[in-house]
């Protein structure tokens, strides 16, 4: 290893798991192997209930010192001392903005009509539901819809890589939204996160005892229009991950 960074920062789906499938027993012995006084933070767009789903809370707590779910802007401490009988044992939210707090209702409902005609007018084959995920500080947005299954995913993978339909999207989005101060980024494999121009992950650092310098990123989304981008360009390395298997190579790095 080289100078021994401060802190490790993981993207969740596509990087420490497959895509909405829970963490495998190798990458947990892989951040346990972590060397010691390196901090390892999660830095996901997915929220808490979302994360939980594939790293269970007692997990959370024993291998991460703080989650930013939603890009950050909802943190959660992890490192609760577990033999206070007075603390509960879950993370404990430290700080949250919502978008709420910038949009009316009026302009909000807006934004969620303009995605579901887009979802409506796209050539997607397969459309199953839930187009339109609200995570307070972020709109989860996918043409197919999150109630696909694994193969319907996979099928889509594939069509968006040749036809480039998220991409077309986001252009579109941000032409129709152009003034709103709103950021459209490719988040997972088959949804765009709309939020906040600046609550990108790199927001993370608002509330991060490190500095970017002081951090290395991992993620599978660092690329044009990818939700891993900004972060990774602000710390001072960064690797760009193809798949869980791919983290546990890279993670001997920092034994």
């Amino acid at each position: 290893m080289k100078t021994k960074p401060e802190a490790l920062l993981f993207d969740m789906d596509g990087t420490l798991t497959d895509a909405r499938q829970p963490i495998t027993n190798e990458v947990i012995e892989s951040l346990r192997g972590v060397a010691a006084g390196i901090e390892k933070h999660l830095v996901t767009g997915s929220d808490m209930r979302k994360i939980e789903e594939q790293i269970p809370k007692e997990l959370l707590l024993e291998l991460f010192s703080c989650v930013y779910a939603c890009n950050g802007t909802a943190v959660y401490n992890c490192d609760i001392d577990m033999d206070d009988e007075n603390l509960p044992i879950e993370p404990e939210l430290i700080h949250k903005v919502t978008l709420v707090d910038h949009y009316s209702e009026a302009d909000i409902n807006h934004i969620i009509n303009v995605l579901l005609r887009t979802a409506a007018d796209t050539h997607t084959k397969v459309k199953t539901g839930t187009f339109v995920e609200w995570r307070d500080s972020q709109i989860n947005f996918s043409v197919i819809g999150r109630n696909c299954s694994l193969d319907q995913r996979e099928d889509y993978v594939k069509w968006d890589k040749k036809s480039g339909e998220r991409k077309k999207i986001i252009d579109h989005l941000r032409e129709e939204f152009r003034g709103w101060g709103l950021s459209f980024r490719l988040g997972g494999q088959i949804s765009i996160d709309v939020t906040r121009e600046g609550w990108d992950k790199s927001y993370a650092f608002e509330n991060m005892r490190q500095t970017p310098d002081q951090c290395i990123f991992f993620g599978d989304k660092i690329c044009p229009d990818g939700n891993d981008l900004d972060i990774a360009m602000k710390c001072s390395s960064y690797h760009n991950i193809d798949s869980p298997a791919d983290i546990i190579l890279k993670l001997q790095e920092y034994k």
